[in-house]
Formats: C-alpha cells, sequence, structure tokens
C-alpha cells in the first residue's frame, strides 16, 4: 500500500472511531458530519473522499461502535465460567460505564436509534446482540442449554436496560443503587440448583 493510501486508511479509521464514539454517547441523530470532520482535524469537504453518503458513515461507525462496545463482553467471554460473568457483570453495571458512553456498550447506546432505522445499522445491531447472548450464554455453560439462553437473554436485558436507565438518571443515589441491586441480582440468579 502506498504512503497515501496508508494515509487515506488511517484517516478513514479515524473518522470512523470517532464517529463510533459520538455515536455510542449522543446517538445517531447527534453524528453532524461537520462537527465530525472538525474533530478529526479534516475539511467538511474531506468527508467525501471517505464516504459516498452520510448514510455511510452511519452504516460503517455503527458497526464500529458496536464491535468496540462490546469488546469487554469478548475478554469476559475469553476469561470464561462464573468468574467471567461476574467480571462482565461487575464492568457493565459500573459507575465508570454509566458515566462514560463514548467507550462503553453499543448496543445499550444505541437501542433507541436503532429502533427507529433499518437498514445496515439494524443488521449490524441484530448480529452484535445475537453475539452478546451466545457468549452470555456460554458463560453459564454450567446450565443446560435451554436455561443457558434464557438467563442469557435476562441478562442481557436487565444489562442494557439497567446501564440505559442510570444513564438517564446521572450521579444519583438511585442510579448508585440501581446498579449496586441488579449486580447483585445478576450475580446471584444463574445456578444449575
Amino acid at each position: 500500500m502506498g504512503a497515501s493510501k496508508a494515509a487515506k486508511a488511517a484517516t478513514h479509521e479515524r473518522i470512523l472511531d470517532i464517529a463510533a464514539a459520538r455515536i455510542r454517547s449522543d446517538g445517531i441523530e447527534g453524528l453532524a458530519v461537520a462537527d465530525l470532520m472538525k474533530e478529526a482535524g479534516l475539511t467538511h469537504g474531506g468527508f467525501y473522499r471517505h464516504f459516498d453518503s452520510q448514510e455511510q458513515l452511519v452504516a460503517e461507525a455503527a458497526q464500529r461502535a458496536l464491535v468496540q462496545g462490546s469488546e469487554w463482553t469478548v475478554a469476559a467471554g475469553r476469561h470464561g465460567g462464573r468468574q467471567g460473568y461476574a467480571n462482565l457483570v461487575d464492568a457493565y453495571l459500573s459507575a465508570t460505564h454509566r458515566d462514560h458512553p463514548e467507550s462503553g456498550c453499543g448496543i445499550a447506546g444505541i437501542a433507541a436509534d436503532v429502533a427507529r432505522t433499518s437498514g445496515p445499522a439494524r443488521t449490524s445491531y441484530t448480529r452484535q446482540v445475537r453475539e452478546c447472548l451466545r457468549i452470555v450464554a456460554d458463560l453459564l455453560g454450567e446450565l443446560d442449554e435451554d436455561d443457558a439462553e434464557r438467563e442469557a437473554a435476562l441478562t442481557v436485558s436487565a444489562l442494557v436496560g439497567a446501564i440505559t436507565i442510570t444513564r438517564a438518571l446521572g450521579d444519583s443515589d438511585i442510579s448508585r443503587r440501581l446498579l449496586t441491586d441488579v449486580r447483585a441480582a445478576l450475580k446471584e440468579r444463574p445456578s444449575k440448583d
């Protein structure tokens, strides 16, 4: 790859990283091309050297937001078992995750936006939710397959719902209590008993 192609590819990746963080924190509708390009240190006109349309940017950035935001789920899956499950729940339902959506889970960060759209963003979202459900079910491997899938659905729904609600509440007593209570409840739930 020539120097100019490599530089263009690196710039494209930088734009996508910035757009993915913005999507997770501000939603798809909050992604303004002019602001994005300014943050990337580029002109608005430079946008079309990297993307054919805003729709292409949204599709690529949504995919990036979902993949980047699910890195800790994948990491927990590598750790495996109950400890991996506990680590995932603790990290997900933390004040750090609540307070920094730009580096957090894309499934929670863009759910409302994806619900109002279709096409590539929804396809990417669906694929990432399925992957997350699979990883959580694998972490619950001591359960039979049906129970693990049911517990994974409950866990993912509780994680995403709790972090979404606590972000809306901000750093408040009720927010901290919800994080603590949902975290404890999830870690008590799945068992073979």
